[in-house]
């Protein structure tokens, strides 16, 4: 039996809520896949407008708990110009 055993969640388990608008807004961008989250841990632009588009597009219908959808675009904004269109390691 180990020693550290580790708890598994169920597969229909939901995705657990975002502390911060900004943690919400990173991972809004990757659930539509304008963003990749390298294994290093580097955002990646896609360059893909409709997805964009359409993260712009779930920010208006369902926004940070707590904030305007004009206060989620906008952070969304924020994350997309600190976004580079390549991997710094590759």
């Amino acid at each position: 039996m180990p020693s550290n055993p580790q708890r598994k969640l169920p597969l229909n388990a939901a995705r657990p809520a975002y502390r911060t608008l900004a943690g919400w807004a990173l991972g809004t961008p990757m659930d539509e896949r304008a963003v990749e989250c390298s294994h290093r841990g580097h955002r990646v632009d896609h360059a893909d407008p409709d997805a964009w588009n359409r993260a712009k597009a779930e920010a208006w219908r369902n926004p940070f708990p707590g904030a305007s959808p004009e206060a989620c675009i906008a952070a969304l904004d924020e994350i997309a110009r600190g976004i580079g269109d390549t991997c710094p390691d590759r």
